[in-house]
């Protein structure tokens, strides 16, 4: 065999080797394509190890996708932030700032200038009834405000929470190392990700509509993944222990 090219020896070994998996062989036979028929092996080695570490990115991709559970957790806790803020903006309106200072500028009047009408109505007058009136309708004004930024804060918090997650799944890589996969988990990864940004009730039910599809196609891409590489790694060890078989007579 000595006359013959490398390759052909190479493939020639491959297929008659009963200890190399079927898929395996396929992986040793395509890490000649292309290359030419006296190419040396460290050729068709680095191939192969090229793709095991590309078959590798997309495996760790697949592992992204977020836990059902997790995902529950993190929209349920959306949908109940969005809701309190919403109950607290009910409350605390746009001019609840305004009436605040209002009412801490009018109290501060009549400490100052004592029991007199008021300056602005002249109907009523600002004694100790009125003051009394004047400081609940205060604490009550702070109290709503206070509520409105505990909301505003949780809701702020849910949300980071939410996006984190959305976000650390991972695109699959660009190239698709031969997974007819790929292209479903792409689409999906694309949808998952593109989320609302204005309505954070719409964000958490974008979450968890499109986690089923998520997670089926990146459950379909590990699998797939994961037959692909052992295959392609009992390619690598069989050709690491290869010895040129031009050397041989």
């Amino acid at each position: 065999m000595a006359d013959q090219p490398l390759r052909d020896q190479i493939r020639r070994r491959a297929a008659a080797d009963d200890d190399l998996g079927a898929r395996a062989r396929l992986v040793v036979s395509a890490a000649w394509n292309d290359l030419p028929a006296d190419a040396p092996l460290t050729a068709a080695t680095e191939r192969v190890d090229a793709q095991a570490e590309l078959l590798e990115r997309h495996q760790a991709a697949a592992k992204t996708a977020p836990a059902a559970d997790d995902v529950e957790r993190a929209c349920a806790a959306m949908r109940s932030a969005a809701s309190g803020q919403a109950d607290a903006e009910r409350v605390a309106d746009a001019l609840s700032a305004d009436r605040i200072q209002f009412l801490e500028t009018s109290l501060e009047f009549r400490d100052r200038h004592g029991t007199q009408p008021c300056p602005v109505c002249a109907a009523i007058a600002l004694d100790d009834e009125w003051v009394g009136r004047a400081r609940t309708a205060l604490a009550a004004e702070k109290d709503a405000a206070s509520a409105l930024r505990v909301a505003r804060s949780a809701a702020h918090r849910a949300r980071q929470a939410l996006t984190a997650l959305v976000r650390a799944v991972q695109a699959p890589p660009a190239e698709d190392a031969g997974l007819a996969e790929i292209v479903a988990a792409r689409v999906a990864h694309q949808s998952f990700t593109t989320v609302p940004t204005d309505d954070d009730g719409a964000l958490a039910d974008h979450v968890a509509r499109a986690l089923p599809e998520l997670a089926a196609a990146y459950d379909a891409l590990g699998t797939a993944t994961a037959a692909e590489l052992a295959a392609t790694r009992e390619a690598q060890a069989w050709l690491q222990g290869l010895s040129d078989p031009r050397e041989q007579t």
